[in-house]
């Protein structure tokens, strides 16, 4: 079903849609409206994603990275009590997972899926072009810890990572909860990394260390560990994440579990550092001990908020993501701060902090402005997209903005920090920059062409995923970033279609330029205007090969970004469906 256009020209769209489908089963039924891609293989024939089950202002929900409790609600007051208080709320649900259960079982919230594409089945979208592959339906969630036999799944899964040429998935599981007595449950740990093979299903335990005298991780209250992504390095697999080392200090442990609103910065309670696991030889079943990859942190001088490096990416040659910075020890503290990690030579890394990040106006006031900086994607040329995030207000929003930093030495931006979408539109925009391909291909999000409101205490901006392209903006190219809706519009037979979907959010590009992207589909085109009945989906864009130049498409009107009123309105905009050429335009090669 698409939208459609009068119009005389035969344009393909810039990208084929592939729908990977889900069914409503083992819990994803009721967390449809918060399913996200957390991990795609580089061949894209392999993708995981978290769907939340809990109400929460969150985007992407990571128990292990600090940053997730420091984002914000930009809602009227009594819009964040609902999402932070009551039953069902955040808030209600974090407690029950921290803390070891007494009278009621805990169910899983976080569920984590799987899914490898297949080549059955047929494309349909349309268009008289080839057939392409299809995606097997997600049924199920990703069983680690918990037994899928098991009728009560009492675990929180999210992959981080997927090497399909290497064979294995990493990430972390929480542990399963058991009854001790008749009305008393517990578990043995909080949370494990695992690292999990694509094609025997072999499920490793990363443990993390332990740090007390006793040398007994069951005495550091189950300690926490994670896999966030997986390398080859002198024929060995090397299993990249996070392990507890200590508590941050003696009481942020206890205050952090008790699951107190302005607790949760000293969370998850423990200090972390950046780990590495050797599984080359691992089997089913095992658990294996790892060592300490970083040393230090950004910087550290906290008293209660925990200290952290969270890698996220890595290029042969150096590491990208965060590390702990010591901005407060307040409820805004444990700030994160871009950071590049690189070897010392002796197979051990040292932290380095970006250089040159600067906040749009006076830098006296950066660190009473900025909450986090964080690295989340490097490329083979040293290009590092990144983005931060306002804890202050800025034109009545609590903006992410992206950035691109320039790590190779021998070139004439070395350091250079450019900020392609700051302030675009209007000051105060969001601009959010996920992944970077060898090509200069920046995937992420921005907000929709009419989100202008002010944001905070108020609603949150809508999203739309985007395109980027990195080397045209530096060409001062006029148009450098493309809307997927847009890119996925076509004409045919004289008409312009732009396809039912919404998508808000991109997390992954290869450098086959495929996009892996979350977002909605509408049945209808009456739906589809007024946004309302929306089907969540998961999405692969698969480059047309048709169309070899981005400058020679057709793109429909962008009536997903519209404003519109509810006053019987629904027959004028479809009237304006049937309108012809005037809303449709074109890029114009220069």
């Amino acid at each position: 079903m698409s939208v459609s256009y009068a119009h005389a020209a035969q344009t393909e769209s810039y990208y084929l849609i592939e729908e990977i489908p889900f069914s409503a089963e083992n819990g994803l039924s009721e967390a449809q409206s918060n399913i996200v891609v957390t991990a795609a293989s580089e061949d894209g024939e392999f993708i995981a994603g978290n769907a939340l089950s809990f109400r929460t202002y969150f985007r992407f929900y990571d128990f292990a990275n600090r940053t997730t409790y420091d984002y914000g609600c930009q809602y009227a007051s009594e819009v964040c009590s609902l999402f932070n208080e009551g039953e069902g709320s955040f808030y209600d649900l974090y407690r029950k997972r921290l803390r070891e259960q007494r009278s009621t079982l805990y169910q899983s919230n976080v569920l984590a899926f799987l899914a490898e594409r297949n080549v059955s089945g047929s494309h349909s979208d349309g268009k008289n072009i080839s057939p392409l592959p299809q995606w097997s339906t997600i049924n199920e969630k990703l069983f680690i810890f918990d037994e899928q036999t098991n009728s009560d799944y009492t675990t929180d899964t999210r992959v981080n990572h997927i090497d399909s040429e290497l064979g294995w998935a990493v990430g972390y599981d929480s542990a399963p909860f058991s009854i001790s007595t008749e009305t008393y449950y517990t578990r043995e740990f909080i949370q494990r990394g695992f690292a999990y093979n694509l094609f025997t299903q072999a499920k490793v335990s990363l443990l993390p260390t332990a740090f007390n005298s006793s040398g007994d991780l069951a005495d550091d209250r189950g300690g926490l560990s994670a896999g966030l992504t997986t390398i080859e390095q002198d024929g060995r697999i090397l299993v990249i994440g996070l392990a507890s080392v200590g508590y941050s200090n003696s009481d942020s442990f206890g205050e952090c579990q008790r699951g107190e609103e302005q607790s949760y910065y000293r969370c998850s309670g423990f200090n972390t550092q950046a780990w590495v696991w050797d599984i080359t030889d691992a089997q089913d079943g095992d658990e294996v001990t790892g060592q300490a990859l970083v040393d230090g942190y950004a910087r550290s001088r906290y008293s209660n908020a925990p200290n952290y490096n969270y890698l996220n990416d890595y290029n042969g040659e150096f590491f990208v993501g965060l590390s702990s910075d010591d901005v407060y020890d307040s409820y805004n503290g444990s700030r994160g701060r871009a950071a590049i990690y690189t070897d010392n030579g002796d197979g051990s890394y040292q932290v380095n902090r970006i250089p040159n990040i600067r906040i749009d106006g006076d830098n006296d006031q950066f660190d009473d402005s900025v909450s986090h900086t964080w690295a989340n994607a490097v490329n083979q040329q040293n290009l590092v997209v990144g983005n931060l995030r306002y804890v202050e207000v800025k034109s009545r929003n609590r903006p992410v903005e992206g950035f691109v930093y320039d790590a190779n030495e021998s070139s004439e931006n070395y350091e250079t920090v450019n900020w392609p979408l700051r302030n675009k539109p209007f000051s105060g925009a969001n601009s959010e920059f996920a992944d970077i391909n060898n090509h200069g291909l920046i995937v992420g999000w921005k907000d929709g062409a009419t989100e202008e409101q002010p944001a905070y205490n108020g609603t949150t901006r809508r999203q739309t995923a985007m395109l980027l392209d990195y080397q045209r903006y530096l060409d001062g190219e006029t148009t450098f970033n493309w809307s997927l809706n847009q890119l996925t519009c076509y004409e045919q037979d004289g008409e312009a279609h732009l396809p039912l979907y919404r998508m808000e959010y991109a997390t992954h590009i290869n450098d086959e330029g495929e996009i892996f992207a979350s977002g909605y589909h509408y049945q209808t085109a009456n739906d589809f205007i007024y946004g309302v009945n929306p089907r969540p989906v998961l999405l692969k864009l698969v480059r047309n090969p048709a169309v070899t130049d981005i400058d020679d498409l057709a793109v429909c009107p962008s009536l997903e970004e519209q404003k519109y009123q509810r006053k019987g309105a629904a027959n004028i905009w479809l009237g304006l469906i049937l309108l012809p050429l005037v809303f449709v335009r074109r890029f114009i090669k220069k």
